[in-house]
């Protein structure tokens, strides 16, 4: 199933959800389900910005966007953590309000409203975790915020249906909602450092520069810049110095097993540069990086 059609059946269980679960907090008298309702709109609005932009992602590359739009996938990571962020913080303040001030429920009728919070939204989270896409892990990280959201709400309306304890629904949304955000910000990272274009992990320049020079055709390899276009598409730009008695032909050569190597690695987009002595390197930036292996430069 395509990225955008995965987020397109969550996007609709969100916002048929969020509906149901407002009706909900109306008729049992929950600020709870109302905030989260609140929350949930705020995801689906999300969800709708985070689909535009994976269908924008797939389009082909053009002048005006050489490399192709991936990026766009993570632009729609970035808003939707960024959203997610927000109203996770809102969610923290009102939980800290609902312990100052505990506000009563029906604790029997939240317990069958939970229940269906927790399949609806297991459902729609399972169904876009099988994405690889930056977007569809933001969204996944929406969803498993409300299903453990439900089930904290579940568990303390069980425990207040028998027990006198208004609070207990308050202080697990509080606990889960700061492990959801400890989530989110490491997602977050990531995507920043795409950004930024760092080199992506798994990646050893060193380890690159000896496998191509592993061909005795090739002297020596440098300038050598990697990065990423979305997490997933690592690109790589080098400079190789080869033997100048080459004749053209042997140079085509030389080139091809240059790209199949760095295919064999996972790098299917290079651009190399040929030259006959490491002087011809005219680059402000031609020496050798001095740098740990996995921190190296980025172009």
């Amino acid at each position: 199933m395509k990225s955008e059609k995965r987020m397109l059946i969550s996007l609709i269980l969100n916002f048929l959800f969020t509906i149901f679960e407002f009706i909900g907090g109306l008729i049992t008298n929950s600020i709870a389900l109302i905030s989260d309702s609140i929350h949930d709109f705020g995801d689906t609005i999300s969800m709708a910005i985070a689909i535009f932009l994976e269908k924008k992602s797939k389009q082909k590359p053009d002048y005006k966007y050489t490399y192709g739009y991936y990026r766009f996938s993570l632009l729609g990571g970035l808003t939707t953590s960024v959203i997610l962020i927000v109203g996770s913080f809102i969610i923290v303040i009102e939980a800290v309000k609902r312990i100052l001030n505990p506000q009563p429920i029906d604790a029997e009728l939240m317990i069958y409203f939970a229940i269906v919070g927790v399949i609806v939204n297991g459902i729609a989270a399972l169904n876009v975790s099988k994405g690889k896409s930056a977007n569809e892990k933001v969204i996944s990280l929406h969803l498993l915020e409300d299903v453990f959201g439900w089930l904290a709400l579940l568990i303390a309306a069980i425990i207040m249906n028998f027990y006198d304890i208004d609070i207990l629904d308050a202080i697990l949304s509080l606990l889960f909602t700061v492990f959801i955000l400890y989530h989110v910000f490491r997602n977050l990272k990531i995507i920043l450092e795409v950004f930024l274009e760092k080199a992506p992990k798994g990646f050893s320049i060193d380890k690159i520069k000896k496998t191509l020079t592993e061909d005795p055709s090739v002297e020596d390899v440098h300038h050598v810049h990697l990065w990423t276009i979305e997490g997933n598409v690592p690109i790589i730009t080098l400079h190789a110095v080869i033997s100048k008695h080459l004749n053209a032909n042997q140079i085509e050569k030389v080139t091809l097993s240059l790209k199949r190597k760095l295919e064999e690695m996972g790098i299917n987009h290079s651009t190399i540069q040929i030259e006959f002595s490491k002087n011809q390197c005219s680059e402000a930036d031609c020496d050798d990086l001095e740098v740990p292996d996995h921190h190296h430069h980025q172009h």
